[in-house]
């Protein structure tokens, strides 16, 4: 695992949805100040990702104490993947690739987190899924992170973190800004 959030006692709380079907009615309660869950039996609302064309982008700032770079790439072909990067004091700490998949009817973040060397936190043939719960206008809510776009150059995202010591249950923000490649 990550020395630095392991030194933290942090670990990345993994929603999991095994099924995701439509409903139109959708049970949610907020987790975290800034996320939500899906209540028990909830189903996640329906969705294409067409509806998320607004996270599209290359986004840098800051979170965890350290630096961020988070990608999405355009639709293309019905798919939607990404990349995320960490650094700290100017060395990378961990990285992430993700896809956003339509299944159901409705949408899921599938991710898998990435030491340096380039070894995998989850297990082989894993990942960790958010669920998409709903979208309000330009935030997207997934159990237990949350994307909003403040503006056309601010994204703010919030993931819901347990302590592994305590298990107690707390929110990290990042503030990220549209990049202009060059």
């Amino acid at each position: 695992m990550l020395p630095l959030m392991r030194n933290l006692g942090w670990v990345v709380l993994a929603i999991t949805a095994s099924v995701i079907q439509t409903d139109p009615l959708i049970a949610q309660s907020k987790y975290t100040e800034h996320t939500l869950q899906l209540d028990a039996g909830a189903r996640p609302t329906s969705a294409k990702l067409e509806d998320l064309h607004w996270l599209v982008g290359r986004w840098v700032g800051t979170g965890l104490g350290g630096d961020c770079e988070e990608t999405f790439m355009p639709i293309w072909k019905q798919t939607m993947v990404g990349t995320f990067r960490y650094v700290q004091d100017d060395r990378l700490v961990f990285s992430e690739f993700f896809s956003l998949v339509e299944e159901n009817g409705g949408l899921v973040l599938k991710l898998r987190h990435f030491n340096p060397d380039f070894s995998s936190w989850e297990e082989k043939d894993k990942s960790t899924n958010f669920p998409l719960i709903k979208i309000e206008n330009q935030t997207a809510y997934f159990g237990g992170l949350t994307y909003q776009r403040i503006d056309r150059e601010t994204l703010k995202v919030w993931v819901a973190m347990r302590n592994s010591a305590d298990n107690s249950l707390s929110e990290v923000a990042f503030e990220l800004k549209l990049a202009e490649d060059k």
